[in-house]
């Protein structure tokens, strides 16, 4: 006996998704307050669905179908869970196969499984379903898996797409109320929309399918047009190439060749086809083209490439380089050599003057810096395997830029190509002169015997340049200073050996111009000391291994502090402290006190807080600034803008000293007005150790004069000192300028500036020595001569 078929659970609608007839007018007037609001949701409703539509024909043909119906459900329905159930029916499909859900929220019921039983079927046949409960049914078999109970009310909606249909599930909480027939009415009229909409949507694009294998089919016409154009440009392009090509058959004979490769060959391009010619150059005798054929069989038959220059005769006498570039190909069942070749003659002689340029001085044709390291470095190598020396020297024009300010760069220019001229002309043959920089220049002795053989060897070319110049109409005198080094006495490598003999040059030049200095050992220890100091001093920049000593400025009158100088100190990686005298000289010479400057506005902007807390606000502070930095005008501008980010202009002081200020007129025309936007004033230091000239003080723009120790020591028993410090007190007070006393350091010197002048302010040992924020009083004697 068949077992009978279960039933479908009781639902509030199973009607087909059709509209529901309008109700009539009701006859109890009573009754028109409900028909008015029932009216007024069925206006709200339609224009709820309307604007659905609208959201569902405004999705581009490619979406997915299901997706742009699941997007406009909250303008419609409320609900806590939202998921679409659907199966592909494009074609026939088993009742058993189960439905998948596409698009969900929460996202995490997406590609569940769901069984078909009576109630999808129901619904998949076009029914709206509303159920309070689902205990039992069997689509809800592992439902409580996926984290839904069966206590939650659900509204079941079919929706149908040609190929495929599904149905949109939408439930709501356990403890919430379940859906109402105004919800299944409502998801009658969305089913019904939805499908129609849809529907249109799959028709446009069917349409759209439909224009454009009509548009395909046009761009198949019009491809097939221009690979007829194609074939014939392609043709007339291969005869115009500049480049010579040609294509020969597996038994080397030419099946195409081009006009370029006929003027290579000197033959008529018609005259080539067909001709057995294993490569584009000219064909050989006889007995040199069986081995040529044999070669080019090998070759198509490996199938690699390969590309190689090639020397030809050219026609008029000389030769022609060529990039020859092989190919072998397969079409069809047949081996092809496809050879290109391309004249780089002109090519090759530029990459020859490059390589020229590259390694040689433009302005003398001498070797440059790079050659002539290469240079040294083979005589190195061959010195160092068969024994032997030789000597590197370093030349160094003197006074060669007073040339170019007196009489132009040309006639420098002029110059320096006579100089290299009469070099060259005194060394021996086996000798290397080279040109490293502007008016420097390197000699490579090699060989020599012995040191003892150098010094001739320099002579003769020290006395060559003592001889005049005849320049231009101009006769000029000129010198070198020149310093030597021995290979392997004074180095066994380039660096050492140039370090050694640059440094011997620069002390030749020091100690007399246009005189020679030979390195020897004692120099070493010097040179590797410097060398160190140097690396030192770099690693302490870049680490910031300095710091900060405070000399307060006092007032006479009264002992108060009124403001601090600030000086730098190096905390050596020995332990002790520096002092700038020991490297603020070799700081300036390798271009660090840029840097040394500017940790100094660093640390004055951290100080200052704390020097207020301790000696009141507004206390400003000073910083030297070297005499190169103030002719360096991108460099002012710079740390003008370093003082503005820190805030620092109005408690500011830059101390220079009296010829900086004199020899750089670009610093009182560019810097100073843009220091005093800032409310920075300025400081002439250590005055009386300079020009020492009263007029000059006229010509300089600045708040502040600070006597140098020199001029006060022992004031109370100078008379001739006394006067000239009444003096400038004198005209500093007429010009407006602040007087400080530095230096400082007995109370008979304090004394007479207390009694005999009007000098306001004071430095000096009597009051404080310089010493750091974090040292404890009494260390003032190692700072001394500060």
């Amino acid at each position: 006996m068949r077992p009978s078929r279960p039933q479908p659970p009781a639902i509030l609608s199973s009607t087909p998704a059709t509209a529901a007839p309008s109700p009539s007018p009701p006859e109890d007037t009573q009754a028109l307050p409900r028909d008015y609001e029932e009216l007024r949701q069925r206006s709200m409703q339609a224009e709820q669905l309307l604007d659905a539509l609208g959201s569902l024909l405004s999705v581009g043909l490619q979406d997915n179908p299901f997706g742009s119906v699941f997007a406009v459900l909250p303008r419609l329905f409320h609900y806590s869970h939202a998921f679409m159930l659907a199966r592909d029916e494009s074609g026939q499909t088993l009742p058993h196969v189960p439905l998948e859900c596409i698009v969900a929220q929460p996202a995490a019921l997406e590609g569940s499984q769901w069984p078909v039983g009576p109630l999808f079927e129901r619904v998949l046949r076009g029914r709206v379903a509303a159920l309070r409960t689902h205990e039992g049914i069997a689509e809800w078999a592992s439902a409580q898996a996926l984290g839904l109970s069966p206590l939650q009310s659900a509204l079941y909606v079919p929706v149908r797409v040609p190929s495929r249909r599904g149905i949109l599930v939408l439930l709501r909480g356990a403890d919430e109320p379940g859906f109402h027939r105004g919800d299944v009415a409502l998801a009658k009229r969305f089913a019904v929309l939805v499908s129609h909409a849809l529907a249109t949507r799959v028709a446009h694009q069917h349409a759209a399918e439909s224009r454009r294998l009509r548009e395909l089919t046009g761009q198949l016409r019009a491809s097939e047009q221009a690979a007829r154009r194609s074939a014939v440009l392609l043709k007339e392009i291969v005869a115009a190439l500049p480049v010579a090509l040609t294509v020969q058959d597996g038994h080397g004979r030419i099946a195409l060749a081009n006009e370029a490769a006929a003027e290579l060959t000197g033959r008529a391009a018609d005259a080539l086809l067909g001709a057995l010619a294993p490569s584009l150059d000219v064909i050989g005798a006889p007995a040199k083209r069986a081995a040529q054929l044999a070669d080019f069989r090998t070759r198509l038959a490996s199938g690699e490439a390969e590309a190689l220059e090639m020397e030809i005769p050219a026609p008029g006498g000389g030769t022609r380089t060529l990039l020859v570039a092989r190919k072998p190909v397969r079409i069809h069942d047949e081996s092809l050599m496809l050879t290109s070749a391309l004249d780089i003659t002109a090519r090759k002689q530029a990459e020859r003057d490059l390589a020229h340029r590259a390694f040689h001085d433009q302005l003398t044709g001498l070797p440059n810096r790079a050659l002539m390291r290469q240079t040294v470095e083979a005589a190195l190598q061959r010195h160092a395997e068969g024994g032997g020396q030789f000597a590197l020297a370093f030349i160094d024009l003197d006074n060669f830029k007073q040339v170019n300010d007196c009489y132009s760069h040309a006639v420098g220019d002029a110059l320096l190509r006579a100089v290299a001229a009469r070099v060259a002309a005194a060394i021996r043959e086996t000798d290397t002169l080279a040109r490293i920089s502007g008016d420097e220049f390197v000699l490579l002795f090699d060989p020599i015997s012995g040191p003892e053989a150098l010094p001739p060897l320099v002579e003769r070319v020290i006395a060559a340049l003592q001889q005049p110049f005849a320049i231009e109409g101009h006769e000029l005198m000129t010198s070198g200073s020149v310093g030597a080094a021995v290979f392997p006495l004074h180095g066994t490598d380039y660096e050492t050996l140039r370090r050694n003999a640059d440094a011997v040059m620069y002390r030749a030049k020091n100690d007399r111009k246009g005189s020679v200095r030979y390195f020897d050992g004692s120099m070493a220890l010097a040179l590797t000391a410097r060398m160190e100091a140097e690396q030192h001093l770099r690693a302490a920049l870049r680490d910031r291994r300095l710091a900060v000593a405070l000399q307060p400025k006092v007032e006479i009158a009264t002992g108060a502090t009124v403001g601090f100088e600030a000086l730098v100190r190096w905390l050596h990686p020995d332990g002790s402290v520096r002092l700038p005298g020991s490297f603020m000289g070799l700081a300036i010479e390798l271009g660090l006190i840029d840097g040394i400057t500017r940790f100094m506005v660093d640390e004055a902007a951290r100080l200052l807080p704390l020097l207020w807390q301790r000696h009141g606000a507004g206390r400003p502070i000073s910083i030297n600034v070297a005499a190169r930095q103030a002719g360096d005008v991108d460099f002012m501008h710079s740390l003008a803008a370093q003082i503005a980010a820190a805030g620092l202009g109005p408690y500011l002081v830059l101390e220079l000293t009296e010829e900086a200020l004199l020899a750089t007129r670009r610093f009182q025309a560019e810097v100073l007005p843009q220091l005093r936007a800032l409310g920075v004033r300025v400081s002439i230091d250590d005055f009386g150790t300079g020009f020492s000239s009263l007029a000059t003080l006229a010509d300089i723009t600045a708040d502040e004069v600070k006597i140098d120790r020199a001029f006060i020591a022992a004031i109370h028993e100078r008379p001739r000192s006394q006067g000239i410090l009444r003096a400038i007190e004198s005209l500093c007070g007429a010009l407006g300028m602040e007087v400080v006393a530095e230096g400082v350091e007995t109370p008979e010197e304090l004394d007479y500036l207390r009694r005999h002048t009007s000098i306001r302010l004071a430095q000096g040992y009597l009051f404080a020595a310089p010493r750091r924020i974090d040292e404890p009083s009494g260390r003032g004697p190692e700072e001394h001569g500060v």
